[in-house]
């Protein structure tokens, strides 16, 4: 990360003294201190960042320092280390120096940062009015919510400021270009020279004619980089073993229900009262002003933004028409195991240029409405992750309540370290928990969440769980057609349906159980520790 604060440092463009940069910074840290004052924890939405891929950098941390074995620890020792999606990526080497906790925030703030003067210094070339390039830049900031993906999203404005205002590169850019193609990840990015692409046609069609070389030269750097760091999946594709990913089978859903969808995206309108809102509100806050004002604009550039953002949603809808979703089911090899939806990832710096041309060239009236309006989205998103616990402990009064939104309340490493004075190097299954809280707490596991794992061990798993199947069809879907989660589903908790003959023919020696479980099957376990949940050994 050396090379990063050289980058940021050097920056002629960003004056960390000017007052505005104290003032936008000072609102995205926000996100660390006002969680820190109500809970003394840093809270964080834990789906598929704490159930997923923090636990695969954390292991990829114990790999780096302990060797290719550590793997082991996941699914019964069906996973090796090149499975997992950031293996050659330099900035797992945090996960080996700090923490896991500590790295994962570190690596979070610095995407931030890297976000905010890569858009920072790309705006101020177009508007040259300071304070609309740092609200824009904290706007980009704050939409941009895949901080565990590497640095792609958030250097991609730094790249496409290259290409339009630079006829040279020198050295220190040649260095910026090489070691943030090595921290892009392929899999989430695979969009990333059509899209850098297009926005450059956007804002300046004439450079295609005039900066040919120039384009492809910054680019093929930059991708050549992200494909070496992504090479071990690469391989995997091409020369690995069947992934469970050749039996995905995606679900037709109507026409109504594809468009409603699919139109509540487009504002990321969220109808569900769970976390689901919280998360999604900011969005809202913002993304309805900003198309509204968009679509009446007389901005050529801006019109053309909001065109790109609804070509992008129209070709998502069409991704669940019955046609191209039954293609897909019937195609093979990348066609059908690659996930072409993450293209959505890329609305958060589409919504920024939105946001950027819109301030630059609008009426006073509707600059002032926008900002306004970004600014409590910007807050918003300083706050969100904390609203659901903040209700739940402070407002509703959960007895007992556990924080999900911390990395203590989420992995609960106290109870989890006397579970592992137990079971020491046995493999557990886990029911009614998240399988991978286990391994992050290094107990080995026969269970997990994974995007990549051998077909075979999946087939093998399913007769653990394939009397709960039977009796669930949602279950039964999910583990069948998608089959990432290998979870030991549970219909009814009194009725335990689980196979733990065929649980320890797969490896498992234990079961970690947030119910009570009356089997002549298992043996009760650690009786006298001082746990909330229950542990057992299977005869």
């Amino acid at each position: 990360m050396v090379l990063q604060i050289y980058f940021i440092q050097n920056l002629k463009m960003t004056n960390i003294r000017n007052s505005h940069h104290i003032i936008f910074i000072s609102i995205i840290l926000l996100n660390y201190f006002f969680p820190l004052l109500i809970f003394r924890e840093i809270t964080l939405f834990y789906h598929d960042n704490l159930d997923s891929i923090v636990v695969y950098n954390h292991v990829l941390g114990k790999i780096y320092q302990e060797g290719l074995n550590y793997s082991d620890i996941f699914l019964g020792g069906e996973i090796r280390a090149h499975f997992l999606r950031h293996f050659i990526k330099p900035f797992i080497l945090l996960y080996t120096i700090f923490s896991s906790e500590l790295a994962y925030w570190i690596t979070d703030l610095l995407v931030k940062f890297t976000c905010y003067f890569s858009f920072f210094i790309l705006a101020n070339k177009i508007t040259k009015k300071k304070f609309i390039s740092c609200l824009s830049s904290t706007l980009f900031v704050s939409l941009n919510s895949y901080t565990t993906l590497g640095f792609g999203l958030a250097i991609l404005p730094y790249i496409i400021y290259l290409v339009v205002f630079k006829s040279q590169i020198s050295l220190k850019h040649y260095l910026i270009l090489i070691f943030f193609g090595l921290n892009t990840d392929l899999i989430a990015d695979i969009f990333f020279i059509p899209i850098v692409l297009c926005i450059i046609f956007i804002i300046n069609r004439k450079i295609f004619s005039q900066k040919l070389l120039h384009i492809i030269k910054i680019l093929s750097i930059f991708f050549a980089c992200t494909i070496i760091s992504s090479s071990n999946l690469i391989y995997l594709q091409f020369f690995g073993e069947e992934m469970h990913r050749e039996e995905f089978f995606n679900q037709n859903i109507t026409f109504i229900t594809n468009l409603i969808d699919h139109i509540l995206y487009i504002f990321r309108i969220s109808i569900n009262l769970n976390w689901t809102l919280f998360y999604s509100f900011p969005y809202t806050v913002i993304y309805v002003p900003l198309i509204l004002f968009s679509f009446f604009s007389r901005n050529k550039i801006v019109k053309e933004f909001l065109l790109f953002i609804f070509l992008i949603h129209i070709f998502s809808f069409l991704l669940n028409t019955e046609i191209l979703t039954n293609l897909r089911n019937n195609s093979f090899g990348l066609i059908k195991t690659f996930n072409l939806s993450w293209i959505k990832i890329y609305f958060p710096i589409l919504y920024a240029f939105l946001f950027l041309y819109l301030l630059s060239g609008s009426k006073k009236i509707t600059s002032n409405f926008l900002i306004v309006f970004s600014l409590i989205s910007i807050l918003l998103f300083q706050i969100n992750s904390s609203a659901v616990p903040f209700v739940k402990k402070y407002l509703i009064k959960e007895e007992n309540y556990r924080n999900l939104y911390t990395f203590n309340g989420y992995y609960l490493f106290d109870e989890y370290k006397e579970i592992k004075n137990v079971v020491k190097n046995n493999r557990v299954l886990s029911i009614g928990l998240d399988p991978m809280v286990a391994v992050m707490n290094n107990i080995k596991t026969i269970d997990g969440y994974h995007a990549l794992y051998p077909l075979y061990y999946k087939k093998k798993f399913r007769k653990i769980i394939e009397r709960e199947l039977l009796i669930n069809e949602d279950y039964k879907k999910r583990y069948d057609n998608w089959g990432s989660r290998v979870y030991a589903f549970v219909n009814d908790p009194n009725n335990i349906l689980i196979n733990f003959k065929e649980a320890k023919n797969l490896g498992a020696n234990y079961i970690i159980s947030k119910y009570p479980i009356n089997s002549n099957e298992l043996i009760s376990k650690c009786e006298n520790c001082n746990i909330s949940l229950h542990l057992y050994q299977i005869k």
